[in-house]
């Protein structure tokens, strides 16, 4: 362990596990390479959570490569699982379903972690396609995201479809598990978009799934492999959020957590901010991702 009088303090000090302001664009054996969102910062974080060098992109990534290693293509194929955050979550919210997904037997899972709050989703998503780009190209990818976190997934996705896949990533994708995702928008937001301390807080992908929904859509598209949905309801208890309907976790309602073509949608008496938390979900997510691999058709983007 790390004390205030370690060599290692000095000069490596421990970083906020998945601050808001840090995106990470590239992991490797556990390090992270990381851009700062409100300038070109650029940083390395190894797997204790120490910083071990700011600077330039170049510069980070040259030292992200010196400690990580070459990416290993021709290794053992992994199924390796990707979690995703919402809106004002860190990765740190995930490690729950970490531990439940490695118990599982799913050797690599990677707690990707992004700006929620101080940038647009399209930077969130050009930031995971490069985080799984860079992974080994024979690993088979499963996703499992959190409220927003689906719908940053659901862009990177769209913008494979619509351009290069170098690494064939569409391919390899094997499943994916949305918890709680607004998949059409979220009322809560439109409503409290109405108060312009709402823009300061979310930023503009928080504005994205309120009133700029619109524009967001044409550019989601559906995952190219069997996807299951785990909504929340909590109105059995008479527990309700008047402004988004009956049938909710109190932040997404049922209706706006749909998405045609899905494989399973599933309903618990689960509070939104429990999702990736609760045994039953972790179960049924440890389930689904441990179904045999074997070859993902593409869909048509939505």
């Amino acid at each position: 362990m790390l004390s205030w009088l370690t060599p290692q303090w000095r000069f490596y000090p421990p970083v906020p596990d998945g601050s808001q302001l840090w995106t990470d664009q590239l992991w490797r054996r556990e390090y992270r390479l990381q851009s700062y969102a409100l300038d070109n910062a650029w940083r390395v974080v190894c797997p204790r959570g120490t910083r071990r060098i700011n600077g330039t992109e170049k510069e980070c990534l040259a030292e992200f490569d010196r400690l990580a290693g070459d990416t290993v293509d021709d290794g053992p194929p992994e199924h390796i699982a990707i979690l995703l955050h919402g809106l004002m979550r860190t990765r740190r919210c995930m490690r729950k379903l970490e531990r439940g997904l490695l118990k599982s037997g799913i050797p690599t899972v990677i707690r990707f972690g992004y700006a929620s709050t101080r940038q647009a989703i399209s930077l969130d998503a050009a930031a995971l396609r490069r985080l799984v780009e860079g992974l080994p190209a024979n690993a088979t990818l499963s996703f499992v995201g959190h409220s927003m976190g689906n719908i940053v997934l659901r862009r990177a996705i769209g913008d494979l479809l619509s351009g290069d896949d170098p690494r064939g990533v569409l391919p390899r994708m094997h499943r994916v598990v949305m918890l709680g995702p607004p998949n059409n928008g979220a009322a809560i937001a439109r409503l409290l978009s109405k108060l312009k301390l709402f823009g300061l807080v979310v930023g503009e992908g928080g504005l994205e799934l309120g009133p700029n929904w619109q524009t967001l859509l044409p550019k989601l598209a559906i995952p190219p492999c069997p996807f299951a949905i785990v909504a929340g309801d909590l109105s059995k208890f008479h527990i309700r959020n008047p402004f988004i309907g009956q049938a909710s976790d109190l932040l997404v309602n049922i209706e706006e957590a749909r998405l045609e073509g899905a494989a399973e949608f599933v309903v618990l008496p689960v509070a939104h901010t429990n999702l990736m938390t609760d045994r039953r979900v972790i179960q049924f997510v440890t389930g689904f991702l441990n179904q045999p691999i074997g070859p993902a058709s593409v869909a048509n983007s939505n």
